[in-house]
């Protein structure tokens, strides 16, 4: 089992306002490491411990949600090379420098007082109440106009954000504000409160949380929180950020929030490329996985708004990521920002300029008012989170994919101008600057409630080169229908700013993955970077997919020497048949069809998956009659496939879901599994799946599955190895048998209890060899009881110790063999001999052995010649013994 483990060294560190200092850190270029470990060991907790205690740490406890545990140290020398048996990943963590999205200007109190603004909002609803969802909130120079993502419409429908929370990632929030306070959830350590009201005056105290507190109001005025209490706003993310910082921020209560705003990434300098460390992909994959008790966390990112200085949302791995929603900023009125960065990672674009959102805008503290920007980056996010909770609402089972399927089918194109705006090839309009077009809250809604689940995702690993492989390799994994495309590359290059990027699909939709930055002077290329884009979606997977890489020296470059590609891949995510079943259109009965209702019959070729019935188009979900198995949908539609994926099962050609924890089965009911989903492991002789091993079973980790363990065992480590007995039973060696008196054994064959040998004072079956302690009297030697020592062994008083400590595990050992050098002896060390073996003479409980010399000598003392010799002078035929000396030695003398 392996788990990581954070190591923090515990000296005095000063922390300092995250998201503030991220804006100044672009001064210094060296990275700042902190006192902050995060490695990845062998063992559970336990072994955490162990070596927390072993190398002079503490323990800390184990970190929210991403199997992480942390312990300190109170030594600033970290020896990593002691761990090199226990560790497996090891990383000391850095301050990473984070900005938060602009805000733009904020002013002087507005000329609407509190009071004003809220009569205003008020006058707004009332009017709202009475017309329903044909009430047009503009401003006040537009005539029959549509706001621009027609929350007021998602209101109409009853659609406050009742029941979903969501947590603003941020400097922190201001709980106390009249707006936030009965919709604010306070977490001990985030928000304003975490930095004290002592000597902190009001000013102060806005400054710091402003960002923060803006975003979350934002995100309570798309959600009508002025005049309902449902929505609970989380804030987070101040103090000193790292890696397991911010994974703990993105992993606070997965179950319990539904959508996680982020307003915040790597610096806008068009120079920086940075994105998620480990633990923070850890903790997104997780979140996506497991959040939302299944259905999987919904993160919604700013895209960057460096434009103004030429950079490209592209380099910045957070909104870059498949896991997160990556928002621009949109005005509605057909206007272009100067500073919204593009890349084809964008899915949506949010706006502020909805008359209904400036009315409910937070007033900060009593004297200084937030002038909104209908182009802000930061708020525009927090607007679209706001509408994703009101979709939520509207259908609370929707996935993480649901969602972000639903904003590719309902956003709104019409109100942005751009000039890449280009139809893909399954007919979305999208752009480079707002992605799929602007949120439209009340579409997104009414398609939710009658939403069906998209089906499981699919992922397919192209690496090139290999043409002929890599379209087969695509229809083999059932990715047939494109979601994200994700390309990987490792670039080197004199200069990162001079690369631009195109990926262009089977159905020729160009995705810009990379533009020209001026300001990239690094000669760091790009190491492993993923480019994803969007552009693609609902497209067929299966065709040539091209990656086009152009270096163009810019002026003044001293290295005009192209670049390399050295290594690239493709990953396209998508389902294996489509999301959503096309539309149909059928006559009523009672009118007559005229002759343009009938469809035009179709001649083309037909799908593989067919039969030569044939089929009305070309797709798979086209045919007559398939011609290996089908899947059909609630909607009556099928499709034709050449095996049933996982997690169906082949019935008469048809293919039927197994129950909900099998990955694969043999029928639909729970005890019919053959494998099991992750998380869960297959109970051998019940075929079912579970989430740990009931009694009697044991986890076999190599094949994942819980096997039984032996016979009146009631907990084990394997078949062999029992732990624990069943009633009426007791545990001998491993085994459990039936329980007899002392000095007995059961007889499984006869079921009876009988004797042990009469050596024997407790033993586990007939004969000498079976003892497990022997009688009085007599000695445990080589798993053997005997009443003396044979030679070459000698007897020891075993100490209650050693008995307590092996009693229960092996036999006890109270006889020892003796050292090889020994005839006889007292002990097991080399100096305990008491007799030597010939060759040998006993030299102060040593056997040593003689040499030629040695005995020459010796005989000549004996015989009596050399005796002048010897004692008028010491000759020493070893360093450590002279004659005279080993002569006495061995007489006694």
């Amino acid at each position: 089992v392996c788990v990581c483990v954070c190591v923090c060294v515990c000296v005095s560190v000063c922390l300092f306002f995250a998201l503030w200092i991220g804006n100044f850190l672009h001064f210094c270029q060296a990275a700042i490491y902190t006192n902050h470990w995060a490695l990845r060991i062998k063992g559970g907790a336990k072994s955490a411990t162990g070596i927390a205690e072993k190398y002079g740490f503490a323990n800390m406890g184990q970190a929210r949600n991403i199997n992480t545990v942390r312990f300190g140290q109170y030594s600033l020398t970290l020896h990593v090379r002691t761990f090199v048996f226990k560790v497996e990943w090891l990383q000391q963590q850095v301050t990473q420098k984070r900005v938060k999205r602009t805000l733009y200007s904020f002013s002087k109190k507005s000329s609407q007082s509190g009071d004003a603004l809220h009569q205003h909002l008020d006058s707004h609803l009332k009017h709202f109440k009475e017309h329903k969802p044909w009430y047009n909130l503009c401003g006040d120079d537009s005539k029959g106009c549509r706001p621009p993502m027609n929350i007021a419409g998602a209101w109409g429908r009853g659609y406050t954000g009742r029941g979903v929370v969501v947590s603003v990632l941020d400097d922190g929030i201001d709980g106390e504000h009249p707006e936030l306070k009965p919709n604010y959830v306070s977490t001990p350590g985030m928000g304003c409160e975490a930095f004290g009201s002592e000597g902190v005056g009001a000013h102060v105290l806005m400054f710091l949380c402003s960002h923060g507190t803006r975003c979350a109001g934002m995100v309570a005025a798309a959600m009508m929180a002025n005049h309902s209490t449902y929505v609970r706003i989380l804030g987070g993310l101040d103090g000193e950020v790292t890696d397991i910082a911010e994974a703990q921020a993105l992993s606070f209560k997965p179950q319990h929030v539904d959508v996680y705003l982020a307003s915040w990434g790597p610096e806008d300098d068009g120079a920086t490329v940075d994105g998620p460390g480990p633990l923070t992909r850890l903790a997104l994959e997780n979140g996506i996985r497991t959040g939302r008790h299944g259905k999987g966390s919904v993160y919604v990112w700013a895209a960057g708004s460096g434009a103004s200085r030429g950079d490209h949302c592209s380099c910045d791995g957070y909104s870059n990521s498949i896991y997160t929603i990556s928002i621009s900023g949109g005005g509605g009125d057909k206007s272009q920002p100067n500073h919204q960065e593009s890349c084809s990672s964008i899915l949506a674009a949010a706006s502020t300029a909805d008359d209904i959102l400036k009315s409910v805008t937070v007033l900060l503290r009593t004297n200084i008012f937030c002038a909104l920007d209908k182009w802000c980056a930061a708020l525009s996010v927090s607007a679209a989170a706001g509408v994703i909770a009101l979709t939520l609402e509207a259908n609370p089972l929707l996935t993480w994919r649901d969602v972000q399927h639903i904003i590719v089918r309902t956003s709104d194109t019409r109100q942005l101008a751009a000039a890449d705006w280009q139809r893909n090839g399954a007919g979305h309009k999208v752009s480079h600057l707002y992605g799929f077009g602007l949120l439209d809250a009340e579409r997104m809604v009414r398609q939710a409630k009658r939403w069906q689940r998209v089906p499981p995702q699919r992922a397919c690993t192209v690496e090139p080169p290999t043409p002929s492989k890599r379209y087969d390799d695509i229809t083999r994994r059932h990715v047939a229908f494109v979601e994200h495309v994700v390309v990987r590359v490792t670039v080197a290059c004199s200069r990162r700013g001079d690369l631009s990027i195109t990926l262009t699909s089977p159905s020729g939709t160009v995705s810009q993955l990379l533009d020209k930055r001026p300001h990239d002077n690094s000669t760091e290329g790009f190491r492993q970077w993923e480019f994803m884009t969007t552009h693609c979606w609902g497209e067929r997977a299966v065709g040539e997919w091209t990656l086009s890489i152009r270096d163009s020296p810019s002026e003044g470059r001293e290295n005009s020497q192209a670049g390399t590609l050295e290594k690239w891949s493709l990953v396209i995510y998508g389902t294996a048949w489509p999301p959503y079943p096309a539309r149909q259109r059928f006559a009523r009965s009672a009118e007559i069809p005229k002759e343009a209702d009938f469809a035009e019959e179709y001649t083309g070729p037909c799908d593989s998956e067919c039969t030569d019935d044939g089929c009305e188009g070309p797709g798979p979900w086209q045919c007559v009659t398939c011609a290996h198995f089908f899947l059909k949908f609630k909607n009556n539609t099928r499709i034709c496939v050449p095996t049933c994926p996982r997690g169906f099962w082949s019935d008469r050609r048809r293919c039927k879901r197994c129950f909900a924890t099998c990955e694969s089965c043999k029928g639909s009911r729970s005890d019919q599994c053959t494998s099991c989903q992750a998380g869960h492991h297959l109970t051998e002789g019940t075929d079912t799946c579970t989430a740990g091993c009931e009694e009697g079973y044991f986890l076999d980790h190599d094949a994942k599955m819980c096997r039984k363990c032996g016979e009146n065992c009631s907990r084990c480590t394997s078949s062999s190895i029992c732990r624990e007995c069943k009633a009426d039973t007791s545990l001998h060696g491993n085994r459990c048998q039936r329980s007899c008196a002392p000095g007995m054994y059961y007889d499984e064959v006869e079921g009876l209890c009988k004797a042990c040998h009469r050596v024997c004072a407790t033993c586990a079956g007939a004969g000498v060899e079976a003892c497990t302690r022997c009688a009085d009297g007599y000695l445990m030697e080589d798993w053997r009881c005997v009443a003396s020592c044979s030679t070459h062994w000698c007897a020891l008083r075993c100490g209650r110790l050693v008995y307590l400590l092996m009693a229960d595990l092996v036999p006890v050992l109270c006889s020892c063999r003796c050292d090889a050098s020994c005839l006889t002896c007292v002990g097991p060390s080399r100096a305990s001999c008491s007799s030597c073996s010939s060759g040998r003479s006993l030299q102060e409980g040593e056997c040593v052995l003689q040499t030629p010399w040695k005995t020459y000598f010796i005989e000549r003392w004996r015989t009596g010649q050399g005796s002048v010799l010897f004692e008028k002078q010491l000759v020493c035929l070893q360093r450590q013994y002279c004659i005279t000396h080993f002569y006495r030695s061995l007489s006694g003398v």
